[in-house]
């Protein structure tokens, strides 16, 4: 009987997910259950406030993804590249699959519009790089902010995240420092890894002359930083933790962070646990932290049901294609 591979990981996905949101849910049943009839006292305003923030950190998050498109000389319209993005979010957050946004908005370019495979790959992986460059410089400042709530282990553990990106960043451009195409030469079984390896450096080097589309795509990488870590101090405002706007310099990446585990269906379950965890450091009690992480579960699911909404009318009304 032969076993389909990506079946078992999508299945063992979904028992990750329910399992640790179960796991929560249990332990802070008696908080759970009367979190509904406390909802009247909460100031909703904070939670509207949240959710608008965060779709409109989508749609920076998007610009960034165009400005970097355009650098490839690919022009399409910001109505379209919204609703595709929008349904990546929705790929990535919902269902059970392997095939994330960032898988589904190249495909989707190409299908629907043309655009070529290979540049929209390029765009993809120097989007992602981007992000993470951005996401570990905010973890790298917060830690003059908020050193006095984190454990030692923590941020020995987190500060090695700028080196990493560092070293990541040297192995791109000077892997002759690495000696790694000797690595690759004495090893056979790497020759697959030697491909993919030049394949990415070679997207990153497509953008070598393309300093003002870089530059331009890291301020709304920031702008898009700031207006998510805005979103969740809302959120927490909302869930009455009330940390201070700085905590969310290291919160929301680390956040980020943890939904991009792979281990479960868009983190979720993962993200949770971790950020209870997290918040721990903080002084919060673990009544408060739950609160905080369903609301930021609500906020993302809103979210990405407006993804799914659309998938559904391009599905059914325009035979999954653009409706732009």
């Amino acid at each position: 009987m032969k076993f389909n591979k990506e079946k078992i990981f999508i299945a063992i996905r979904i028992v990750v997910s329910v399992s640790l949101l179960s796991y929560l849910i249990i332990r802070n049943y008696s908080t759970i259950k009367n979190l509904i009839p406390a909802l009247k006292g909460f100031n909703h305003y904070y939670f509207i406030a949240a959710v608008l923030l965060f779709a409109l950190g989508i749609f920076i998050t998007m610009l960034r993804w165009d400005i970097l498109l355009r650098a490839r000389g690919i022009f399409i319209f910001k109505g379209f590249l919204l609703q595709s993005y929008y349904v990546g979010y929705f790929y990535s957050n919902i269902l059970p699959s392997n095939i994330g946004g960032d898988i589904y908005r190249p495909y989707d370019l190409h299908k629907s519009k043309g655009v070529d495979l290979h540049k929209n790959l390029s765009v993809i992986i120097m989007e992602r790089f981007i992000a993470s460059v951005v996401g570990t410089l905010s973890i790298f400042i917060s830690f003059f902010l908020i050193y006095k709530y984190i454990s030692i282990k923590i941020i020995i553990g987190f500060l090695l995240l700028p080196v990493l990106m560092f070293i990541i960043f040297l192995i791109i451009i000077r892997p002759d420092i690495f000696k790694l195409y000797r690595l690759f030469a004495k090893f056979r079984r790497l020759k697959n890894l030697e491909k993919k390896f030049n394949e990415f450096r070679n997207s990153f080097f497509e953008f070598k002359n393309k300093l003002k589309f870089i530059f331009a795509s890291i301020a709304a990488a920031i702008a898009a930083h700031l207006i998510f870590i805005t979103s969740y101090w809302f959120a927490n405002l909302y869930a009455r933790v009330n940390l201070n706007f700085t905590s969310f310099f290291f919160l929301n990446p680390v956040i980020i962070l943890s939904a991009n585990i792979p281990v479960s269906v868009g983190g979720i379950g993962v993200r949770e646990n971790i950020t209870v965890v997290i918040l721990k450091q903080f002084g919060i009690a673990d009544y408060e932290a739950v609160i905080f992480t369903l609301v930021i579960l609500a906020i993302i699911i809103l979210n990405t049901l407006a993804g799914g909404i659309i998938y559904l009318i391009r599905t059914i009304f325009y035979k999954n294609r653009a409706m732009i």
